[in-house]
């Protein structure tokens, strides 16, 4: 009988804001790679022996993964400690935290002149605040953003962002669910 996505789902979450692969946790928890894909993918279900070494590996409490409402964790994100990626002079630092509940993301943005960033996420919903500067986003038409402007949008619609100008861009973007980089 298939297993329920939410159990796989879950695990799967907590995986990835680990920053663990699925052989990490195989080597950790004692179950195949193919055995957790399989979970994760809700294609079968663990044993409870199985699903405790599964949470051990992941550094949680079995019944986390059981629960149907996860308990909420807090979550501080010390700016010293955030860490930045930068590709192309595109800055994304997230302001969320992986071990938070992890069905939000916020990224402080900076787009320098005349540089793009492709989508984010292909689907749910995404908002961009410019906290400074100007950018373009690229939707069924563009649509010009300047200091302070927002947009909310569905995740599927966006094409990209530029900042066509000649000064960088600061920007907050958020996406539900959660964006993994």
């Amino acid at each position: 009988m298939p297993a329920s996505r939410g159990l796989g789902d879950r695990i799967k979450r907590l995986r990835l804001a680990a920053d663990l692969t699925l052989k990490q946790v195989g080597v950790k928890s004692g179950v195949s790679t193919t055995h957790l894909s399989e979970i994760e993918r809700g294609k079968t279900s663990p044993t409870v022996g199985a699903l405790v070494r599964i949470a051990a590996a992941l550094g949680e409490e079995a019944s986390r993964l059981i629960d149907e409402e996860p308990v909420r964790r807090l979550c501080v994100v010390r700016a010293a400690e955030r860490r930045e990626l930068v590709e192309n002079g595109v800055s994304l630092q997230p302001l969320t935290g992986a071990a938070g509940p992890c069905e939000l993301s916020v990224l402080a943005v900076t787009l320098p002149p005349g540089s793009a960033l492709p989508p984010l996420a292909s689907g749910g919903e995404q908002l961009v605040v410019v906290v400074e500067g100007a950018v373009e986003i690229e939707l069924s038409e563009p649509r010009r953003l300047r200091d302070g402007d927002a947009l909310h949008f569905a995740g599927a619609d966006c094409d990209g962002i530029r900042n066509r100008t000649e000064s960088p861009a600061r920007l907050l973007w958020a996406s539900s669910p959660a964006v993994v980089l």
